[in-house]
């Protein structure tokens, strides 16, 4: 959708219901998906220094699927309250993103967008920043001491996995965040040139996500490897045969 009307410059089809679901899928998924990641960064140290406690299905429960469902829904069931049935005068522009802001912007108080864009969009940023920032220090500090490297081997992918993803999401979602939260503070006039440059970098970390899953499935160095020889090898023999 943003890719669409970056391309053509303006929204298209220029209906309430894309441009709704268009504005859900903005706010509602990718806030789903920041707060993911907050509850990803903090699960990693689970893993990685509490496995016992996801050893069981009592604790795979209680520590995994509860408060990755709490994380994961949080946003999508509020913005789809916000966007779909708060009470207020839905207006669609065309020729801004998202068909212009969705409509709660101007009806909510002051203090709860103040919170929203602390807790939506500072937190999960400064968060996801220490916790990872703090795994990658308990990973040296744990790995020198205890010299196992056996055991950190394991743990290897996951970790690149985890830096690569939050990295994204730190420098590609920073800029958005900090022009969003002065406006917050009441400076409305604060980056309003150059934040239509920020918001779509806010798309680049769902971009890489699933690059960042595939660099962990095993054996896959291999079989891009063999892929690409293979390829070679087809086009030799077609260049030779012509």
């Amino acid at each position: 959708m943003q890719m669409n009307y970056l391309r053509l410059g303006f929204i298209t089809p220029l209906t309430a219901a894309f441009c709704l679901i268009n504005q859900f899928v903005i706010y509602g998924i990718w806030y789903g998906a920041s707060f993911s990641m907050v509850w990803i960064s903090i699960e990693r140290h689970i893993l990685i220094f509490h496995s016992t406690r996801v050893a069981t299905a009592r604790g795979r429960l209680l520590f995994h699927y509860i408060p990755l469902m709490l994380f994961s829904l949080y946003a999508p069931i509020l913005y789809a309250y916000l966007i779909f049935f708060y009470p207020c005068e839905r207006i669609y522009d065309g020729t801004q993103t998202l068909c212009g802001d969705a409509c709660f912007w101007g009806s909510i108080s002051d203090s709860f967008a103040q919170y929203m864009s602390i807790a939506h969009d500072i937190m999960p940023i400064v968060i996801i920043v220490v916790f990872g920032a703090a795994l990658l220090l308990r990973i040296i500090i744990q790995k020198r001491r205890l010299r196992q490297v056996n055991e950190w081997r394991k743990y290897r992918k996951m970790i690149i996995q985890f830096i690569f993803i939050s990295s994204t999401f730190v420098i590609f979602y920073l800029p958005y965040t900090v022009v969003d939260f002065v406006k917050a503070l009441g400076f409305s006039s604060f980056g309003i040139n150059v934040i239509q440059y920020f918001l779509p970098l806010t798309n680049v970390p769902s971009i890489a996500l699933p690059y960042a899953t595939l660099i962990t499935l095993p054996g896959l160095k291999q079989k891009l490897f063999a892929l690409i020889i293979c390829k070679a090898k087809q086009n030799t023999i077609h260049a030779t045969v012509a």
